[in-house]
């Protein structure tokens, strides 16, 4: 996004939306303004559920907010990122509203709905932007372009270059997110889970 924002010949537009809007996950739309990120539009399409009906719904809803968000910003190109349900509904809108798509991350073979997700995504999308090798020549291997495949990488790693990794000692007070008070003082445990959405109930 900064490379867009300093680029001469570009303009940033930024949609925020989904569960970047709702306190209960952090409300990173105050982090996307801190990083000097002010939203051109806001999409509230989150449907309360947290399952395969709600995930739908909140697709579709998507779809609807986005398309009017597309209409009165009239962007030259839509840029989306991997493979979430919001990825999805933005490819969607911006392919019947004849608007290119850009998809960064595709390619990539997880063996879940999001890898569904994410192939749906390559064939509405026009530019590609893969992290890898490998999703770049599976990208090929799906048909797409090679003129408008491009190994970039993954755009969190230049993110995670440019870190100052020293840690302030009111980092998790500052940064709490959502969740119960963490005690750094204290041994304590990370457990990150992705859930399977194909396995769900």
């Amino acid at each position: 996004m900064e490379a867009i924002q300093e680029h001469p010949d570009l303009e940033l537009k930024t949609i925020v939306g989904a569960s970047a809007l709702l306190y209960r996950f952090g409300h990173a739309v105050d982090v996307i303004r801190k990083d000097g990120f002010e939203p051109a539009a806001k999409v509230y399409s989150i449907v309360e559920g947290e399952n395969p009906t709600t995930m739908a719904k909140s697709t579709g809803m998507a779809i609807m907010d986005l398309s009017t968000q597309f209409e009165n910003l009239r962007p030259d190109v839509v840029l989306t990122v991997a493979d979430r349900f919001e990825t999805i509904a933005t490819a969607i809108a911006a392919s019947y509203m004849n608007i290119p798509v850009a998809h960064t991350q595709g390619g990539e073979v997880t063996g879940s709905i999001d890898e569904s997700v994410r192939h749906a995504v390559t064939k509405l999308a026009h530019v590609h932007f893969p992290a890898t090798e490998r999703a770049a020549d599976y990208l090929l291997r799906m048909g797409e372009e090679p003129g408008r495949v491009h190994l970039t990488g993954c755009p969190a790693i230049d993110l995670i270059a440019n870190l100052d990794l020293s840690l302030p000692g009111d980092l998790f007070e500052s940064n709490r997110g959502v969740g119960a008070k963490l005690d750094t003082s204290q041994p304590y445990l990370v457990v990150m889970q992705h859930p399977v959405t194909t396995e769900f109930g």
